[in-house]
């Protein structure tokens, strides 16, 4: 009887891994959190921006809310200090819906760092 409630637990517990793991895999793929983005632009009537890769391809928008941290070159901003062209990477959740963390880089600074 012991042997039978081990290989039930051993056998739950592989198909939850191998149903899980893809799943999750999935949503940190849809995210894109901390990959490089360029800013095309700042919705501020309704709290949302808009970001492409670098290219300027894939582009996407996303939900800012109340408590999402917004730096400027490292020192705290508001969303209204954003402007198109800027270099920002993102902390993103809900899929990639929701932009929880903005940091963004000025063109003129990083055109002096380089």
């Amino acid at each position: 009887m012991n042997r039978r409630v081990v290989y039930w637990v051993i056998a739950v517990g592989i198909l939850f891994t191998s149903v899980c793991v893809p799943v999750f895999a999935r949503k940190a793929k849809e995210g894109k959190a901390g990959s490089e983005m360029k800013l095309v632009s700042v919705d501020l009537p309704n709290n949302k921006i808009t970001v492409s890769n670098p290219n300027g391809e894939e582009v996407n928008t996303l939900s800012v809310m109340q408590v999402t941290k917004v730096t400027l070159d490292g020192q705290p901003a508001k969303l209204s200090d954003l402007r198109k062209g800027m270099r920002v990477m993102l902390s993103v959740s809900q899929g990639g819906k929701v932009a929880d963390k903005i940091d963004a880089t000025s063109p003129t600074v990083a055109k002096k760092g380089n």
